[in-house]
């Protein structure tokens, strides 16, 4: 397959390694439903493709109906009988979200993949109109509020549905704490001999990570997706649910999506690191494929590349890192997030 979706619209072109003959061994998903939020680009745009063209009706969760419609007659132009809806929903707007599961829950009665894939990099302390930190509500909350509203479907929808949370390698990169005293300025660990404090001093100079506190944000809202991962897992296997919903988490690796020309002003050598070190869109999309159909896939498994530091790569499954192991963060993080929702989430 050739690039598609305009993700080449920053100047950069890296071609498909992988993607084209890993999608070929995905089994038959015809009757299967699937939400695909920030699918109209991206790694979201390759997975929702890859799985309409095996048969899954996709629905594409995104703000931009516009850029979302031409993602679907994109993914329709090359599988003709592929089943795509579009339904907004605008993750910086949790009253989006709640109308997008209303409107969902009315056309459709099964639920079998719901990929929370949408996300934001390295932005300013810019506050929602629901009065969240953007990258926390993007990347976190706003999947965390559709996963709840969804989750009964899920639950009682035919064999075992999954919900897959993309995260990044930033979850563990220089040790992110989730604090809620501290989420607009968040805590680091020092890591084993200072080595995190160390690492940072590196990252500036050789990837150009300039504006720290907006990637130090970014780490927080991607330990995040782990740590919902960790708490979610482990309250469907406490209920005994596990033949009927797991919780998976995966990350891209280095990924040659618009994310690094969006956070251009906080990656002072993007265009030179992704020309240099990325992988295609489409072979990131990878590991959120395998997370999502993956015939092997357990229960809090977290899918990867499997090349040199999981940079790029074919996927594979490996080892959340850093605190996304700590259960307790993870309980603390699931309280919080459901005191900003003013929701309880009951698994």
């Amino acid at each position: 397959m050739t690039a598609r979706s305009g993700e080449a619209d920053h100047g950069i072109v890296v071609e498909n390694q992988w993607y084209d003959d890993w999608i070929k061994d995905i089994l038959d998903l015809t009757g299967k439903v699937a939400i695909v939020t920030g699918g109209n680009s991206g790694t979201g745009f390759w997975a929702a493709s890859a799985l309409a063209g095996k048969g899954c009706t996709v629905i594409l969760a995104c703000r931009n109906t516009e850029k979302a419609e031409a993602a679907k007659k994109e993914i329709v132009g090359y599988y003709p009988t592929a089943l795509v809806d579009v339904i907004q929903m605008d993750n910086m707007d949790l009253s989006t979200v709640k109308s997008f599961a209303e409107t969902f829950d009315k056309k459709y009665d099964r639920l079998d993949y719901l990929l929370n894939n949408a996300g934001i990099m390295a932005q300013p302390l810019i506050k929602s109109k629901d009065g969240f930190d953007i990258q926390f509500q993007t990347n976190h909350l706003a999947h965390f509020y559709l996963t709840q509203l969804l989750w009964d479907k899920m639950v009682t929808t035919p064999g075992q549905s999954r919900v897959v949370n993309h995260s990044s390698g930033a979850h563990a990169m220089g040790g992110p704490v989730f604090d809620k005293t501290k989420m607009d300025y968040p805590t680091y660990s020092w890591g084993f001999l200072g080595i995190n404090v160390l690492l940072w001093n590196v990252l500036v100079p050789v990837f150009g990570l300039t504006q720290v506190d907006n990637w130090k944000r970014y780490g927080v809202s991607k330990l995040c997706n782990v740590l919902f991962t960790k708490e979610l897992e482990a309250r469907i296997e406490e209920k005994g649910l596990t033949d009927k919903v797991i919780a998976v988490a995966c990350h891209p690796g280095y990924a040659n999506t618009n994310l690094q020309n969006v956070a251009k002003e906080s990656m002072s050598n993007w265009e030179k690191m992704n020309a240099g070190n990325s992988q295609s869109a489409a072979d990131g999309s990878l590991p959120l494929l395998m997370a999502t159909v993956g015939t092997s896939i357990k229960g809090g498994d977290y899918c990867e590349p499997g090349g040199f530091q999981h940079i790029k790569g074919p996927p594979m499954v490996g080892a959340v890192g850093g605190n996304g192991n700590d259960s307790k963060m993870a309980k603390e993080l699931w309280s919080y997030s459901e005191d900003c929702l003013k929701i309880q989430f009951d698994v």
